[in-house]
């Protein structure tokens, strides 16, 4: 009686690698795809999930809206601090609230 765990975990975790994997086979064509892709995205992706909390949703959309806008707004005004710009609202949020904005300290 109740939920069969196992059952449910694999369940969702098959899906959301199908989901996952659908979602790349459908965007390549567009988006394009090279050596070394994995290594411009890090970064954005590091900085989103470290200053939106881990096992936040709320905190990762809000954080990867953040992560974009500054982003783009340091590489238009500032473009030599391309990387400072990034990763300094993310030392600046680690040291006010060391488990990000919307995260809880376990």
């Amino acid at each position: 009686m109740g939920v069969n765990v196992p059952v449910v975990f694999s369940l969702v975790f098959g899906l959301g690698s199908f989901l996952a994997g659908m979602s790349g086979v459908l965007a390549a064509p567009w988006l394009g795809i090279q050596a070394g892709l994995d290594f411009e995205i890090l970064p954005f992706a590091f900085v989103a999930i470290i200053v939106g909390g881990m096992g936040s949703l709320k905190g990762a959309v809000v954080a990867s809206l953040l992560v974009g806008i500054i982003d783009n707004l340091g590489k238009t005004f500032f473009p030599e601090f391309a990387y400072f710009t990034l990763f300094l609202p993310m030392a600046v949020i680690l040291a006010i609230r060391p488990s990000g904005l919307f995260g809880r300290v376990m």
